[in-house]
C-alpha cells in the first residue's frame, strides 16, 4: 500500500490561516506546489480549451495489479511500481496496452476528474497545433519567425526558423535554471504571477519579454532548451492564423481527441497562453493524447495530426545536437534526441517518445509495444534526473512485461 499523503494544512480553513494560504512566493515551495498543481486556476488566469461536442473516446479496461511488478530503478536496481510511484511523488499513474487501460491508480487526494498541470508536456501539444497548420499551408517550419512577427526584428529570435524553435536550437540568451531568481526562466514566472514580481510590468506579456531579448550564438546548430521558445510558437501561430493559443489547442487538437472534459490553459499577466507550461487536464485525457500519438496521430478512426509529423518525431531527431548539449536526458536515454518538443529514446528493438514537464510529469508512448504510460507527480523539486530516471525505466519496464 503506498502510504505519502498530501499536506492536509494547505488552503484549509475558513479563513485559511496565512502561513498556509498559496501566494507568489510559494507557489514552487513544498508543500504547497502539490496543491498548486491540481489547482492553477484558483491561482492564475486562465482560460478554457473547449472538448467539443463528439462522444468520449472509449478506453477499455483490462485491469491487472500492478503496484506489486518488479521494474527497474534509475540506478540499476529492481524494486517495485509501488516503490517507483512513491519515490517520484505520483499523484496519479496510467498505463494502456493495445488501447486498454491496464492500471489507473490516484494519490495524495488527486481523483480521475482533478485536472492536474502539464508543465513542459504542454510543449509537445503546442507542436502538435503547429503539425496541422503546417500541414494545411498556413505556416512552414522553414519560415523565418519575423515573417510572420516582425516585432522580433532585432531580438535575440531575429533570423530563427519555426523549425529551431520546435527542436530547441534557437541561439537566444536565455537561462532555464528554476533555482536563480535572477535567471530568465524566473522572470517568465513574474510574468505569470508565480513569482513575487520586481517591477511594475509584472505580471505582464511574454511577449514583450520576447522582443526584448539578446542573440547568443547560432540558430539551428546547437541544442538550447529554452521555454520562451513555446511562447514565441504560439505568437507565431496566433499570427497565422488570426485564433488564440486556447481556440488553436482546442480547434486542432483537444476536439478531436473525444476527451471527457474541457481542459484549461494559464494566461500570462497579458493574457497571452502559457504554451510552455500552463497546461491542465485529467489524466485519462492526458492518456488519450498519448493513445493518439501510439496510434501514428489518430484515435476512434479520427486523424488527428499528421501520421508524417509522428513519424518525422520519431525518425529525425539530431542526437549529436542533444549530446552536445550534455543535458541529462543524453545521458539517461539510449540513443536520445529532441525533436518537435519531444524527448525521443532509440534502442536496438523499439523508439520511445515522451512529453515531460517539472517536477515528474511524464507521458511515454511506445508504439513497438502498444503502450502508452502517463504520470502526473509534484517531485519537491523542479528538476531532478535520478527521478526522471526512475520514471523511464519504470515505463521502459513495463513495455517489456506487456509487450
Amino acid at each position: 500500500m503506498i502510504a505519502f499523503a498530501a499536506d492536509e494544512r494547505v488552503m484549509r480553513g475558513f479563513p485559511v490561516p496565512a502561513r498556509w494560504r498559496i501566494t507568489p512566493a510559494n507557489v514552487y515551495t513544498p508543500p504547497f506546489t502539490h496543491w498548486f498543481m491540481q489547482h492553477v486556476r484558483e491561482v492564475e488566469r486562465t482560460a478554457a480549451v473547449a472538448a467539443g461536442d463528439g462522444r468520449p473516446s472509449p478506453l477499455p479496461s483490462n485491469h491487472r495489479d500492478l503496484l506489486g511488478t518488479a521494474v527497474r530503478s534509475g540506478d540499476g536496481r529492481r524494486w517495485t511500481l509501488a516503490e517507483m510511484l512513491e519515490a517520484t511523488w505520483a499523484d496519479g499513474f496510467i498505463v494502456l496496452h493495445g488501447g486498454r487501460v491496464v492500471m489507473e491508480s490516484y494519490f495524495r487526494g488527486m481523483r480521475a476528474d482533478t485536472q492536474h498541470m502539464y508543465q513542459s508536456m504542454s510543449k509537445s501539444l503546442g507542436a502538435c497545433v503547429a503539425a496541422n497548420l503546417v500541414e494545411r499551408g498556413l505556416m512552414g517550419v522553414e519560415d523565418p519567425l519575423t515573417a510572420h512577427v516582425p516585432e522580433l526584428v532585432g531580438s535575440g529570435y531575429d533570423g530563427a526558423t519555426v523549425r529551431d524553435l520546435l527542436d530547441m536550437t534557437v541561439g537566444v540568451r536565455f537561462s532555464e535554471e528554476y533555482d536563480d531568481d535572477d535567471s530568465e526562466v524566473a522572470r517568465l514566472d513574474r510574468l505569470y504571477g508565480v513569482r513575487p514580481s520586481r517591477s511594475a510590468d509584472e505580471p505582464g506579456s511574454s511577449y514583450e519579454f520576447a522582443a526584448g531579448t539578446a542573440r547568443e550564438g547560432e540558430h539551428g546548430t546547437v541544442f538550447h532548451y529554452v521555454s520562451l521558445n513555446l511562447q514565441v510558437l504560439g505568437w507565431v501561430m496566433e499570427r497565422a492564423t488570426g485564433v488564440s493559443v486556447p481556440d488553436l489547442i482546442a480547434r486542432e487538437v483537444w476536439s478531436k481527441l473525444g476527451v471527457e472534459g474541457n481542459a484549461y490553459i494559464a494566461l500570462d499577466g497579458a493574457g497571452s497562453a502559457q504554451l510552455e507550461g500552463g497546461f491542465c487536464s485529467t489524466l485519462r485525457d492526458l492518456a488519450r493524447f498519448g493513445l493518439m500519438l501510439c496510434g501514428g496521430g489518430t484515435i476512434d478512426g479520427r486523424q488527428v495530426v499528421p501520421g508524417s509529423w509522428v513519424d518525422d518525431i520519431c525518425r529525425n531527431g539530431d542526437k549529436e545536437a542533444l549530446a552536445r548539449a550534455d543535458v541529462p536526458e543524453s545521458q539517461l536515454m539510449p540513443g536520445a534526441s529532441y525533436r518537435d518538443n519531444f524527448w525521443v529514446s532509440q534502442s536496438a528493438d523499439h523508439t520511445a517518445f515522451m512529453c515531460l514537464g517539472i517536477y515528474g510529469q511524464l507521458l511515454y508512448v511506445n508504439r513497438e509495444a502498444d503502450l502508452v504510460v502517463a504520470e502526473f507527480s509534484t517531485w519537491p523539486v523542479a528538476d531532478d534526473p535520478t527521478l526522471f530516471a526512475h520514471e523511464f525505466h519504470a515505463a521502459e519496464s513495463l513495455a517489456q512485461l506487456l509487450a
